[in-house]
């Protein structure tokens, strides 16, 4: 009985110590859908964030118009205007994911989208390895939409450096 006791603790401490990895999968870089981005998601004490460590356009074009153009990009449509002087680079624009074991997916985050200033729900999902899919949603996961992101290398999109692209 002692020997059967002591192969379910041991069971039960490999079961759980397999979990840590398969919570830790999700860490590394990130090229968004739009292939214009590279979010690197990272371990914040027991939650997930992300933040954009890549831009294909870091700085505005001519097309943004003569007052912006070859300026750094900032958060220029976020609804809080003392906060649209922030470098798009470097931006955190996801946290508060945490792993779910059961469902296997990480879950109760937000994800900020800089296109139009609003932040959403978010929950993430491997598809494979190299593939995550990111769900953002207004209060329950029905009401929203998905991506697709694929893990990159930083150093296969830039020249030297981790802190942006050329316009």
């Amino acid at each position: 009985m002692f020997l059967l006791g002591l192969a379910c603790c041991a069971a039960a401490v490999q079961a759980e110590g397999q979990d840590m990895p398969e919570a830790a999968a999700i860490e590394g870089d990130w090229l968004v859908q739009s292939r214009d981005a590279i979010i690197r998601i990272e371990r914040q004490g027991d939650q997930y964030q992300g933040s954009i460590v890549w831009q294909l356009h870091d700085t505005y074009g001519p097309e943004d118009g003569p007052a912006l153009n070859g300026k750094i990009v900032t958060d220029r449509n976020n609804p809080d205007p003392a906060l649209r002087a922030r470098h798009l680079t470097g931006l955190q624009l996801l946290w508060g994911l945490h792993y779910d074991p059961d469902r296997h997916m990480w879950v109760d985050g937000q994800v900020y989208d800089s296109d139009n200033g609003k932040t959403y729900h978010c929950q993430i999902h491997l598809q494979d390895n190299d593939h995550l899919i990111l769900r953002g949603f207004i209060g329950i996961s029905l009401l929203g939409g998905s991506t697709t992101w694929t893990r990159a290398k930083v150093s296969d999109y830039t020249s030297g450096s981790s802190t942006g692209g050329a316009h």
